[in-house]
């Protein structure tokens, strides 16, 4: 693997990022934008703005995942004025599917705090494995750097039902730091635990060949 570097601006939250006051239509809710702007996977917010409650229906966010798969999520819709959250990451949503109408009422579609990058694979077959891990931090924004175990080939684990592992020194990082994995691991990505507009954080990986 070549050395590979990426810069994302990570975005702080927002409760109608994907949609304001959106009613339901066809068979659920639709997004006016897919994606945030940085680039980075979000977890998803449904926000209820009526006193409804909606906890007996199922709200499906679908979209795609950090891996670039297609992935969903099937939610209990919010009770009130009150606000749902994916437990999944998404780089892009195309709609918010729900079991059944909701009548005139209206919900915000945007993102909770919390961000990934996109999935890094590696080559996790190398006899002799070595990569080595650099963070170049700008601003105010709090990063970790994981690691998965499992196969992100064919269908054995689907998008987002990964488990992900804090790298051992590179966690909860506020400034600039570097760091290496010594045994194999599959993929890497880092975590934006918070942020502050105006960050940067650029990823650096550099595998042996």
């Amino acid at each position: 693997m070549y050395p590979y570097r990426i810069t994302y601006a990570p975005v702080s939250a927002s409760a109608t990022g994907l949609a304001s006051a959106v009613a339901y239509s066809g068979t659920g809710l639709a997004v006016t934008t897919n994606e945030a702007s940085d680039g980075l996977c979000h977890l998803i917010t449904i926000g209820g703005l009526a006193a409804t409650n909606h906890a007996a229906k199922t709200f499906t966010v679908v979209g795609v995942g950090p891996s670039g798969k297609a992935q969903s999520e099937d939610l209990a819709g919010p009770n009130g004025v009150a606000t749902i959250t994916t437990t999944k990451y998404f780089k892009s949503v195309t709609s918010v599917q729900i079991s059944a109408t909701t009548g005139a009422d209206t919900f915000n579609i945007g993102w909770a705090t919390g961000a990934v990058s996109s999935t890094f694979p590696l080559n996790w077959r190398q006899q002799n494995f070595q990569v080595s891990l650099g963070l170049v931090i700008t601003g105010t924004v709090n990063v970790t750097v994981q690691h998965c175990l499992d196969s992100l080939q064919g269908d054995l684990i689907a998008e987002g039902n990964e488990t992900w592992w804090p790298h051992s020194t590179l966690a909860s990082k506020t400034a600039s730091a570097d760091g290496n994995y010594a045994f194999p691991v599959v993929a890497t990505r880092f975590l934006v635990n918070s942020v502050t507009n105006g960050a940067t954080v650029s990823f650096s990986i550099t595998q042996a060949r």
